[in-house]
């Protein structure tokens, strides 16, 4: 007499193990992805309020020229700023750009922003 087949065979088994096991490393490796991605914009937010923050400092000095780098505290972290200031065809107007950076002696700037001040002459 034959008797009838029950349940899964070793090979089987192995297959839906490795699939699940590159689902799973899949999913993982998405996660990861994500959380990177989440602090990254994080950083640069924070930085680009420092810098926003740095260029209001800037527009309400009388003299905006002789203020040209410093620290903002923003989400309770220290960024270091430095502007640099360009003149425009229009005498009483400069460029200003500020780059953030989150250390003083850090290369990389993790971000800038520019902005047109009207300075007196």
């Amino acid at each position: 007499m034959m008797r009838t087949q029950h349940g899964f065979t070793l090979i089987e088994v192995m297959a839906a193990l490795a699939i699940f096991a590159m689902a799973a490393l899949a999913g993982v490796a998405a996660a990861t992805n994500h959380l990177n991605d989440l602090s990254y914009m994080q950083e640069r937010t924070l930085a680009r309020y420092a810098a926003s923050n740095a260029l209001a400092r800037l527009s309400l000095q009388e003299e905006p020229q002789k203020l040209t780098e410093g620290v903002e505290i923003v989400g309770d972290q220290q960024w270091h700023w430095r502007a640099t200031f360009t003149e425009t065809v229009t005498e009483a107007v400069l460029y200003v750009e500020v780059t953030v950076r989150p250390s003083a002696d850090s290369t990389d700037s993790n971000y800038r922003l520019g902005r047109y001040l009207e300075v007196s002459e």
